[in-house]
């Protein structure tokens, strides 16, 4: 029986991709694995992280801990703190504790000078021939991931580098989707197996191992058989396979051949959802169904197995996951800086970015605040530029970007609010200064700004206003200088990168915060726009409830 494929009845790729989809009801198998051999799996949860990171304010230098306001001067140095060590320490006045990179810094310290920049007058007593700036050589508790914070989005696809970050924050399990278990059929009496001699009239067998070759990084291959053209074995093949894999794949006897079995086998043990799609070479594609199992039969040439692969089958093996935007593999591409950067003067030196495309269709590279304790950073960032010793690059300038991976899912770049944190979406929540950057440059889908950082704010989308707590005593913890939050306290011990990094220090300070973060004294209020700037972005907005 010859089956012709008529043209005029065709789907395209995209809608035979999601006809199909529509018409399968998969669901994919959770299970736990250990974190170590996670890599290439999808994540199957939101995932936060169970502690601050660093877990303490930590000295990124070996010298001495102080108060920059004490320097220039002579300093008594009253004790060391080597790294692994706690010490219950003060610094209340102007004096020095040594202390070992990776060290914890004593209370009260805001700055560390490195040991070689410091004079030894006598044993206990140095000389500072400079200023030091606050938080000099200091990583802050939480300054890399706040305790809390979402450090695995489910659907991501779990890469060396968030490898590293789970292990660091102390996960050693996550839950992930099972690996696709995919059986791989090839029929045609024209195929020899490679390695054999080859008669005349027939071919060497290339669709096997094509296809093995693609799928078995990401996915688990349960069976490969190579059939002649037999209604009857290829049958029996189909049955054994779906009873033991996820999804079929086949090549071979999809056209309208005589002996073109595939399509009739299909049929009889279940159904075609799709026969034909307006591509070249694969026109006579099927994706069908055999009991509630994909089985996608492609043509037999072996460069219609590679064109349908790339366009029709990698999505929908994708999509049988709650996956996310993410494109991975982009190398390196061009993008603008949407903030200047600065490399260290004697080395070459990484920049971690956030990429966003911009209204216009460029890309648009967010570099962050960055040093080499930042795990975090690095993991949850999508790449990174790489600058020359004492090279600075402007605002708007075009740069290369090494990309890791890009999720295009809905961005959204500026203050942190518990209203935003946990929603499915791209969150840069670094504060104002991003959000300022993303509306004037017109990238990212949401920018979220702070009436304590920018006074006059016209033609935003929606607004809310939080009021900006205070608990405890003593010393003033306060935010980094993108956050509009960093106007209410002048001069911290602390420099915070978000509210969420807060809780640490309960108790132990005098903290600020927004309601819902925190219990508290009303010391300000604060409003944040929320501000549109792709049609996406806009429509994602009008779904909002703030």
């Amino acid at each position: 029986m010859r089956v012709f494929v008529k043209d005029e009845s065709l789907h395209s790729i995209e809608e035979a991709i999601k006809v199909y989809l529509s018409s399968l009801n998969f669901t994919p198998k959770i299970v736990e694995v250990g974190v170590k051999d996670s890599f290439g799996y999808v994540s199957a949860e939101d995932l936060t992280s169970p502690i601050d990171y660093p877990p303490f304010s930590r000295s990124n230098v070996d010298g001495y801990a102080l108060k920059s306001s004490c320097t220039p001067g002579e300093l008594k140095v009253i004790d060391r703190i080597g790294i692994g060590e706690f010490k219950e320490i003060h610094v209340n006045e102007c004096v020095a504790v040594e202390v070992d990179t990776g060290a914890m810094i004593p209370m009260g310290a805001d700055a560390v000078i490195k040991v070689e920049d410091v004079k030894v007058i006598n044993g206990d007593l140095i000389k500072i021939d400079r200023k030091m700036t606050f938080g000099q050589n200091i990583g802050w508790i939480g300054s890399d991931i706040p305790k809390n914070s979402i450090i695995l989005r489910k659907g991501e696809v779990i890469s060396h580098e968030k490898i590293g970050l789970l292990a660091s924050l102390g996960v050693s399990s996550v839950k992930v989707y099972e690996k696709l278990k995919i059986y791989l059929i090839v029929t045609g009496d024209e195929l020899v197996e490679p390695g054999n001699s080859l008669p005349q009239g027939k071919i060497y067998e290339s669709n096997l191992h094509y296809l093995y070759s693609k799928l078995k990084e990401h996915y688990k291959i349960v069976g490969l058989s190579l059939l002649r053209d037999d209604i009857e074995s290829i049958k029996s093949e189909i049955k054994r396979a779906v009873s033991v894999a996820d999804i079929l794949i086949l090549t071979g006897g999809t056209s309208a051949g005589e002996k073109d079995f595939v399509h009739r086998a299909i049929r009889e043990l279940g159904s075609i959802i799709v026969h034909g799609i307006k591509i070249k070479p694969g026109k006579p594609t099927i994706l069908g169904i055999v009991n509630n199992k994909p089985v996608i039969g492609l043509p037999g040439n072996i460069v219609s197995s590679m064109v349908v692969f790339d366009t029709v089958i990698s999505e929908i093996l994708k999509n049988l996951y709650p996956s996310r935007k993410e494109i991975i593999g982009l190398g390196k591409i061009k993008a603008r800086l949407a903030l200047g950067v600065t490399a260290d003067k004697y080395r070459d030196t990484l920049i971690p970015v956030y990429l966003f495309r911009s209204i216009d269709n460029f890309y648009y590279a967010l570099p962050v605040k960055f040093d080499s304790y930042m795990v975090g950073t690095f993991s949850l960032t999508e790449g990174y530029i790489m600058l020359k010793p004492n090279e600075e690059i402007e605002e708007g300038k075009e740069v290369e970007v090494n990309v890791k991976k890009y999720d295009d899912s809905i961005s959204i770049i500026g203050e942190e609010d518990k209203k935003v944190l946990n929603l499915d979406t791209k969150n840069v929540l670094l504060g104002s200064l991003p959000a300022s950057k993303a509306i004037e440059y017109k990238f990212g889908d949401i920018a979220v700004t702070s009436s304590l950082y920018t006074r006059s704010i016209e033609n935003y989308d929606k607004v809310f206003c939080r009021q900006i707590l205070v608990n405890g005593e003593g010393d003033e913890i306060g935010y980094d200088d993108w956050v509009g939050m960093s106007k209410i306290v002048k001069n911290p011990v602390v420099k915070l990168k978000s509210p969420s990094t807060i809780y640490s220090l309960l108790g132990k300070a005098r903290v600020y915060a927004p309601e819902g973060y925190i219990v508290g004294n009303k010391v300000a209020e604060e409003c944040l726009y929320m501000v549109g700037i792709s049609e996406r972005g806009k429509r994602y907005l009008n779904t909002m409830k703030v």
